[in-house]
């Protein structure tokens, strides 16, 4: 039922309400740990690397409006005062060992630029955005500007919410959780309602023990619980660039084990489909590699395929636990866990919007990304860089790229559409 319209001064007060829970982030920190993971051995490997992202709204209503988009402009220019405190680099150094001391003196003189930045509205009142700069530097912002995004959207655009049972609802998906036995860590920072939502899903998360943990380090941080993630889609993508697109994930699994020799073992099998990973995935990474996460398609037979393949390499699956993360709730996760249990496996969860983002069917979440578009390499020479997926409807990039990478890894003809 749709709640009915507030007199103007009601609205007023629920603005100035829901800014308290929202604003800019609130530290550095408040970030997904894997683009500090990334980001370190981006610096590493390539710290002359020009690169270009683009914002996509997978459910674009044509509803922002002029005075959303200042709001965000001006929070996007707030960014630039936030630093790396002393206490936040003792944390790090602690709890993140496998990162290297020099990472942390880079992020300490490290300052958002809203100038790699560029916001505005199309035609149609749909938003556009794009970040170009360093790899190394603008790394750090897809996470922070999405939960600006969300936040923004959600203050000014859609309003149909509050924040009536939101403590209980979040209470009852933990218990249902624990009681089924799933270990799940909040995976929440993208597309939060706003910070106090995901900051609720961790405090209540914790005090459940199949609770793992949070990819935001800022809240891992302030609630002493562990920080979550490894490597995301971007990284593959890159190494498609500048080392080779029918090999990426190969060139991207060794480069992390370069970096990270052996820590951070989770590897991500989507990017160009997982059937294209499997025949990167040897012998020697499937063993050294502690986990492969799902992150699109459907998971059952996903899972079937990813035993098979251990299998195939008298690997023992039963040890490598499966990571899932692709849009669950509590009740998919439970149904999943179930199912790996049953067949003798090992099974862990990472939940972000439907534990921090879900106010009913009358304000739903945002399906909103940030995707790496293209790499400038030294020599100037741009390369167009795509996501496949094994869910056509999480594909993305240029038209022509993603011709070529479908012909790549899948025998598309490149007469095809793309």
């Amino acid at each position: 039922m749709t709640q009915p319209k507030k007199s103007g001064v009601a609205a007023s007060q629920m603005r100035k309400r829901r800014r308290k829970l929202s604003s800019a982030p609130r530290s550095i920190l408040d970030n997904d740990l894997y683009k500090f993971s990334m980001g370190n051995a981006v610096l590493q490997r390539y710290p002359n690397i020009r690169v270009a992202y683009k914002f996509t709204d997978r459910r674009c209503k044509g509803n922002w409006t002029p005075e959303a988009l200042a709001v965000l402009q001006r929070r996007i220019n707030e960014m630039a005062r936030l630093k790396l405190t002393a206490e936040e680099r003792a944390y790090c150094v602690v709890a993140l060992p496998w990162i290297n001391r020099a990472f942390w003196d880079f992020l300490a003189n490290y300052r958002y630029d809203p100038s790699e930045v560029s916001v505005s509205l199309d035609a149609s009142n749909n938003l556009k955005l794009d970040i170009r700069g360093l790899w190394c530097r603008t790394i750090f912002w897809e996470v922070p500007l999405l939960a600006l995004i969300s936040e923004v959207y959600y203050e000014y655009i859609d309003t149909n919410w509050s924040e009536d049972g939101q403590v209980e609802k979040m209470e009852g998906k933990a218990q249902r959780l624990f009681d089924a036995g799933v270990a799940w860590g909040d995976f929440g920072t993208r597309r939060r309602r706003h910070f106090a939502a995901q900051e609720r899903v961790v405090a209540i998360g914790k005090k459940y023990a199949n609770f793992t943990g949070t990819s935001n380090v800022y809240l891992a941080m302030k609630h002493g619980v562990k920080a979550l993630g490894t490597m995301a889609h971007e990284w593959v993508m890159g190494h498609a660039a500048l080392v080779s697109l029918k090999h990426a994930n190969r060139a991207a699994l060794v480069a992390w084990k370069e970096v990270y020799g052996g820590n951070l073992g989770t590897a991500l099998p989507d990017t160009y489909g997982t059937d294209a990973f499997l025949r990167d995935f040897d012998g020697e990474l499937a063993r050294l590699y502690d986990s492969v996460r799902h992150d699109s398609g459907d998971p059952y037979a996903w899972y079937e395929k990813l035993v098979a393949h251990y299998i195939s390499l008298s690997v023992d699956w039963r040890t490598k636990p499966a990571g899932f993360t692709d849009g669950n709730t509590d009740t998919s996760a439970i149904e999943i866990n179930g199912y790996v249990r049953g067949r003798g496996g090992k099974c862990w969860f990472g939940i972000g919007t439907s534990m921090s983002n879900d106010y009913g069917d009358e304000s739903p979440a945002v399906a909103i990304v940030i995707k790496l578009y293209e790499v400038i390499d030294q020599h100037g020479i741009v390369t167009k860089v795509v996501k496949i997926s094994d869910n056509p409807e999480k594909a993305g990039g240029d038209h022509d790229a993603l011709r070529v990478a479908k012909y790549t890894h899948l025998g598309i003809p490149l007469d095809a559409a793309a």
